[in-house]
């Protein structure tokens, strides 16, 4: 099965080698890589182009900002399955054969998420989040998987079938920050995200400097992306006015049955059901560990 990866990156080094070769050492036999760069200036488009044999389209040129060129990207590929990586995270070492795997296997999947894992600036993989967690499909499509509420879709680890992309008609590109945001709600409301209980990328946190949320720019997109949707249950906000803690026991308390597919202890298969999950993705062992972490930094 093809699948279709774009990379949009400018001025990403030292990280984008990490992406790249995180990419290309998949060694996947059907793969479209397509890099998109805009313009850049610290040595980024010279190590692209001599990586661009393993690409199947590189261009560098202007472009009007990240979305712009994913969507231009995305318009050369021709894989069954579709997905980006940013020029800092870094999938894992099996992430398209699991990927291409699962798709294959389950025709009624239409797109998939992995369990959260994040870099750090040392390119240390310092958290993978333990539980697969559920995500309801009226929640995804009402926006609530958010800053505040029940925290975001990791776009690094999601993957979704070419049909569901042209049903929904790509990225909308009014959106300058919260372009992925705006995709899952949209793909909710025709289809029902599928949890897999393994990583499939990781995050990179750069602290002050992390390029994925841009800051108040994101959350004021968010914002307005919301205004024509539900707003949640009346007594969420008395706990997320909790702050952190709040935030974690409200996503502890959700529990919904939905699909998630896991790989058995025994027997070389993925396996795909529906089971009851919190929408959280800590367990109270890693929750009571971040607390004291938060509690000896601060």
């Amino acid at each position: 099965m093809k699948i279709s990866l774009v990379t949009a990156v400018r001025n990403a080094m030292p990280w984008v080698t990490e992406t790249v070769r995180s990419v290309v050492a998949q060694d996947y036999p059907d793969l479209d890589y397509i890099v998109i760069d805009g313009a850049s200036s610290d040595g980024t488009r010279e190590f692209l182009d001599s990586r661009s044999e393993a690409f199947t389209h590189f261009v560098s040129e202007p472009d009007q900002g990240q979305y712009h060129a994913i969507a231009k990207g995305m318009q050369q590929a021709s894989g069954d399955i579709m997905g980006w990586i940013n020029g800092d995270d870094v999938l894992m070492p099996w992430t398209l054969q699991v990927v291409g795997r699962i798709f294959r296997e389950f025709p009624a999947v239409d797109w998939i998420t992995g369990i959260p894992a994040y870099l750090n600036a040392a390119s240390e993989c310092f958290l993978i989040a333990p539980i697969a967690a559920s995500y309801p499909r009226n929640y995804l499509a009402s926006g609530w998987f958010r800053e505040g509420l029940l925290g975001y879709l990791m776009q690094e680890n999601t993957f979704w079938r070419r049909s569901l992309w042209e049903k929904v008609g790509g990225l909308d590109l009014q959106w300058q920050w919260a372009g992925d945001f705006d995709l899952w709600v949209r793909f909710a409301g025709h289809a029902e995200l599928t949890a897999v209980a393994t990583p499939l990328a990781a995050f990179r946190v750069r602290g002050q400097d992390n390029r994925s949320r841009q800051g108040t720019a994101y959350a004021d997109e968010i914002r307005r992306r919301c205004t024509s949707l539900p707003n949640p249950p009346v007594w969420w906000p008395f706990l997320t006015r909790l702050g952190k803690p709040g935030e974690a026991l409200l996503r502890m308390l959700l529990w919904s049955r939905t699909p998630v597919i896991a790989h058995a202890l025994t027997g070389n298969r993925w396996q795909l059901i529906r089971s009851r999950r919190p929408v959280s993705r800590n367990d109270l062992p890693r929750l009571l560990l971040e607390h004291r972490l938060r509690r000896t930094h601060d």
